[in-house]
């Protein structure tokens, strides 16, 4: 079983005034036996937070697109990963979205993606070794759906040595911000 590394950047949140001057990431790494839920708790304790609440992983392909959601246990349900889209609303986000070059098999992917999603999956029950790392565009990780903390995940390295004692910390950059800022400032 392989180790992954993974570089975990915080996205910008303007509603709560975050919007570093700077990149702000952790590299953890996890072994691939190892669940998304272990991996949500690693960038829990890594970006300092102490309130928990639910959170999403999204597999993203290599155009960025979305291609499933994996949820909080508690908030599993096996329905669709996200409101199926009618044809309509894919063409306008297709329009309003898109990059101008983007390959037209991305706006295939999207299109049959929204027309028709996916079952969402658990991610206590989702390993990492079964996401494929080395053929995933990256991750997408979105915790606290009420402040809206995102954060991009990209594979950066993929190591023979197991982490036995669990996720962790091997390199960093930037201050995390508090969990909840004084945005009265």
């Amino acid at each position: 079983m392989a180790t992954y590394v993974f570089r975990v950047t915080l996205l910008p949140n303007p509603p709560l005034n975050f919007e570093p001057a700077e990149e702000v990431w952790r590299e953890i790494a996890i072994e691939g036996s190892q669940t998304l839920d272990d991996l949500h708790e690693a960038i829990f304790e890594a970006f300092d937070r102490w309130d928990t609440h639910g959170y999403e992983f999204q597999t993203l392909d290599e155009h960025g697109i979305a291609t499933r959601s994996y949820v909080h246990p508690t908030l599993y349900s096996g329905e669709p990963s996200w409101r199926a889209m009618t044809s309509d609303e894919v063409d306008r986000a297709i329009d309003d979205a898109a990059p101008a070059d983007a390959p037209d098999e991305a706006k295939q992917t999207f299109r049959e993606l929204r027309t028709d999603p996916p079952a969402e999956a658990n991610a206590a029950d989702t390993t990492i070794e079964s996401l494929e790392p080395t053929e995933l565009g990256g991750l997408l990780y979105t915790f606290d759906f009420g402040d809206g903390w995102e954060h991009h995940l990209e594979l950066r390295e993929t190591r023979d040595d197991l982490v036995t004692d669990g996720p962790r910390v091997v390199d960093e950059y930037g201050d995390a911000p508090p969990q909840y800022p004084d945005i009265t400032e």
